[in-house]
């Protein structure tokens, strides 16, 4: 064998693999930056449209874009057609944030699976606390659990709950990127937003219909309420629009 050819093959091959390396480095950088910029010119143009229509935004815009699969859910025989139940005994309480008094409500009302539960701090009713179920931290803002309260007591309840059965997902187990904040609320803006609105809420989550016996998809969305409640969920991965009014 030909040592010394042999060391110079082995060496342009290490020359051509550094090279191919330092391109995909480059690339790399050269993509994120791009990104950034992309993301940055976004945010710019999307202020600069709500302070022509004098839209103002009370929360923060969220910046994450993250990787989200679309679920499937089965809304479960027990809570189909769900009504309200009255309490027997009403339950006094001090404040929904507290740990304890959300355990007692638990203990007390009935509620099963209640700590699958998050309060939305959004809702603005003083006579309804609205909770939606949780998927890996994230609402899925069409199943829920309401509590009816009056004089600080709660005199009864209401509730969905469902199984999350799979994730659709391809190859990716992670699911696909969706679409960010500034992207939809400057979508609403041109298209849907009067002047003057108030923006009070922008919340990333899962939004889906149930159906009383058939399994169904629910997609990330962003759900984008106003100063009169009314919400506004922008597909997380297409950034349709659709309306609704919230329970």
């Amino acid at each position: 064998m030909d040592w010394r050819r042999a060391k110079s093959i082995l060496i342009f091959a290490f020359l051509c693999l550094n090279l191919i390396l330092a391109y995909q480095l480059w690339e790399d950088r050269f993509s994120q930056a791009a990104s950034d910029q992309e993301a940055a010119d976004l945010e710019a143009e999307t202020r600069k449209l709500l302070e022509s229509k004098s839209i103002r935004v009370i929360p923060e815009i969220p910046k994450e874009t993250p990787k989200l699969p679309i679920i499937n859910v089965s809304l479960r025989e027990e809570f189909r057609n769900p009504q309200v139940t009255r309490l027997s005994q009403p339950i006094r309480f001090i404040s929904m944030l507290n740990r304890s008094t959300l355990k007692e409500i638990e203990r007390k009302s009935g509620l099963r699976h209640f700590d699958a539960y998050r309060l939305d701090t959004s809702y603005g009713r003083k006579d309804v606390f609205l909770f939606h179920q949780i998927y890996r931290d994230l609402p899925m803002f069409d199943v829920t659990v309401q509590l009816f309260a009056e004089n600080g007591e709660i005199t009864g309840y209401k509730q969905t709950y469902v199984e999350v059965k799979s994730g659709v997902e391809a190859a990716d187990k992670s699911g696909q990127r969706i679409i960010s904040a500034y992207a939809a609320v400057r979508s609403l803006a041109e298209n849907y937003l009067p002047e003057g609105a108030v923006i009070t809420d922008i919340r990333l989550g899962y939004h889906g219909q149930l159906y009383d016996s058939e399994e169904q998809s629910f997609v990330p969305n962003w759900r984008i309420t106003l100063s009169n409640r009314e919400p506004y969920y922008v597909h997380g991965f297409t950034g349709a629009v659709e309306t609704t009014v919230q329970p």
